[in-house]
Formats: C-alpha cells, structure tokens, sequence
C-alpha cells in the first residue's frame, strides 16, 4: 500500500508528496476548474547513482496508473537476468518510436487517417467514396513520398491535370490530404500543415459553375409514372420514388422494409437519411392510397422484408435493388420517350418541386419539408419543429392525382 489516499489528487495543495517506493507526486498548481496541475516522477538509484524519471501528469494518470507505471519500470531494474537502467530504457524506446514513426509515407498515414474517421462515416466508409478521391489521384503522384516531406508544389503538381477538367474530385481530394495531414501531425510529425492552403493558391480558381441534374417536365412525369410496371420490383422501387416527390432520395427507398410501414406513416430511421453518421434526424412520410397499394403487392410478391429485393440471381443473401438498376429504368424511358436531356432519378426531386410551385406557391414550407429540406435559421427551427405530415399527405394526394393523370 503508498502513502497517499485514493483522493488525494483532488485536495493536493502544491508542494512535492512522496506515495513510497520510489513514486513521487509533484503538485504546481490548480486549472480554473479545479483540475489538479502536476506530474508523477519515479526516483529510485541503479548502480550507485540517483536518478529521476518522469511517469506523467497527475491529470493523465490517476494514482493507481502512476503506481502501476512505477512498478513496471522498477521491475526492468531489478530483473536479475538483464536490469537495465528504467530511464535509459525509456529513452530508447522513444526514440525508436521517432524513428518509427520518420519516413512515414503518405501511403502509410492515410489509411491510419481513414481508420480513424470510419466511426463518423456512414457504413464506415464501405462504400470507399471517402478514400476513393486520394486513392485514385494523390497517393499514385505523392504516396512513396515522406508526408514531412510533402510541400504545395508536390500537392499543386500531382492536382493540376484535375484541379479544372475535374473541380468536385479535385475539391474532394485536396481535401481529404488535408485531413491525412492533420493526421500525420497529430501522430507527432512534422507535417507542414500549409501546404494544402498554399497548394490550393497556386492552384488557383476552378472556375467551375455547377451543373444541377436534369429534371424530367412536371407535365411528362404521368407518362414515365404509368409506364411503369408494378410486377417489376425495380420498377416499383422508382414508382415509391415518383410517389414521394423524391422526398427520402434514393438509398431510403432501396433499403425499405416492411416493419417502416404503420399507421398510415412511413418511418425512415436516421441513419438511411442523408447526412453525416449519427446526426440525421428520422424523417416520416405520409402514405396514400397508392403507397399503401405499392407496399401491399410488394408483400405479396416478397418472401424477403425488403420491399424492393435485388432480382440477380446466384447471390448468397438478400440484398436491395441497385440504385443503378433504377437509373437504368429510366434510361430506358429517355431511348423510349426521345427525351432531349438525360433525365435521371435525382432530377424527379426537381419535378415535384416545380409542380408545387406551379399549382400552390404557398405551400413553400410543406414542399420544403417534403424533400427534407430545412427550412428557416438555426433559431427558427428551434422553435418550429412541426414537419407538416397531414399537409404533406393533402399535398401527396393532389401529387398521386396528377401521376395518374391522362
């Protein structure tokens, strides 16, 4: 047993307190929230001499740790097969860890960098689209480099073949280095965390306009809905789309399953919600008539609880129809219809949207709401936090009204 209580630490006034063996507690101070300011020092002799080594601080390390640390490095001094003076030891072993950790390629750091960000990604960035950008147009130009070596000329030569043909990947992936970087620094290395900033300066502007997604004519959406064919489950898949407005997108709608379905409410949890992991809200959706159809024939087809099971065969589970299977869908409809822009999924968004300003403009918060979208300020949203669900459902029905529509 030492010297010291268990709650020492929390009443310690500054001064230097011994807890016995060799562990000491060196008190400097008070943090304004009280928090204990200090260090642990081991002190103990080897081979005639006296010596001092550090453990830690008193707010990393609690007293039991401290003494557990002075323990360890006691029992490499007193090892009779091989003592070893604790602080010599301990000064090898940091500086194999430096040496570790100098010339660390980039290739090295950022998969540690993408290790250590999965828990915020959505399906912890399975899908690769996080990695994908540094992959295919940093790590080939700059990964055998030493990230402390990378500077804004190495980044500006390996980005300018993309930095204007291709702005968004460009973005996406000076980007992505720049969070490899903080990485590498956080590690202890001596990255120049500059070099991002000045690279994107010598880069210079992109000159890039966004180009937004086709949208099919709000008055040539009836003919692609009734095209459709209910016995086809990626057809019924984009036929829940059409009916929503496009509401959830995509992913929502693929991955929906029966037990969403209740009450006259489709629930969409959080996590299918587009967004960062974890801060997506739930977001509910009023059924109508034909909804609450779609999803009755699609149980009567469906042995799977997947609303829209994949129809490939020779797979060895259960998975939802691809987003490209939908698109694919309406590509087809483009060859079919002679469509003069190449009309895609996300651009049916665009078609509710325009339809409701078309035949209420005033219901700007309900459409709003309908896709998702917040409305108003931080503070306003605060404070009204209705989602407007029997008005989307009037507003859903005057939608379906049209769909089916001559």
């Amino acid at each position: 047993m030492g010297k010291l209580a268990a709650n020492f630490l929390k009443t310690a006034r500054p001064g230097k307190y011994s807890d016995g063996a060799g562990l000491y507690l060196l008190v400097t101070g008070r943090e304004e929230g009280g928090q204990i300011k200090g260090s642990w020092i081991f002190r103990y002799t080897h081979l005639k001499q006296r010596y001092e080594m550090g453990l830690g601080s008193a707010q990393n390390l609690s007293l039991a740790q401290a003494r557990s640390e002075r323990d360890r490095w006691r029992d490499l001094m007193t090892d009779r097969r091989s003592p070893m003076n604790p602080l010599e030891e301990k000064r090898r072993l940091e500086s194999e860890a430096e040496n570790s950790r100098k010339g660390l390629t980039l290739s090295e750091v950022a998969p540690m960098a993408f290790e250590s960000l999965k828990g915020s990604l959505r399906d912890e960035g399975k899908a690769g689209r996080w990695f994908s950008p540094l992959r295919l147009h940093v790590l080939p130009a700059l990964g055998a480099m030493p990230i402390e070596e990378i500077r804004q000329r190495d980044i500006e030569k390996a980005l300018q073949p993309i930095w204007k043909a291709k702005p968004a990947t460009a973005k996406k992936a000076i980007q992505r280095l720049g969070v490899v970087l903080k990485h590498g620094a956080a590690m202890g290395l001596d990255v120049n965390l500059n070099a991002v900033v000045n690279a994107r300066q010598l880069l210079g502007n992109q000159d890039h306009q966004v180009q937004h997604h086709p949208a099919l004519p709000w008055r040539e959406i009836p003919k692609l809905y009734q095209s459709l064919l209910p016995a086809n489950a990626v057809h019924r898949a984009l036929m829940l789309y059409i009916l929503v407005g496009g509401g959830p997108r995509l992913r929502p709608v693929r991955y929906a399953t029966f037990d969403q379905f209740s009450g006259g409410v489709w629930e969409i949890d959080g996590e299918l919600m587009k967004g960062r992991k974890g801060k997506s809200k739930s977001f509910r959706i009023p059924l109508t008539t034909r909804i609450e159809q779609l999803v009755h024939a699609s149980k009567q087809k469906c042995i799977s609880p997947l609303l829209f099971p994949s129809p490939q065969k020779g797979q060895t589970h259960i998975a939802p129809v691809s987003d490209q299977a939908i698109e694919n869908v309406m590509r087809q409809r483009q060859s079919e219809f002679g469509w003069p822009e190449p009309y895609r999924p996300h651009g049916i968004r665009t078609t509710f949207r325009s339809w409701v300003q078309e035949v209420d403009p005033s219901l700007y918060a309900v459409a709003e709401t309908a896709l998702n979208h917040q409305v108003g300020g931080i503070v306003e949203r605060t404070y009204a936090r209705n989602d407007f669900l029997e008005k989307r459902r009037a507003l859903q029905e005057r939608w379906e009204a049209h769909l089916l529509s001559a």
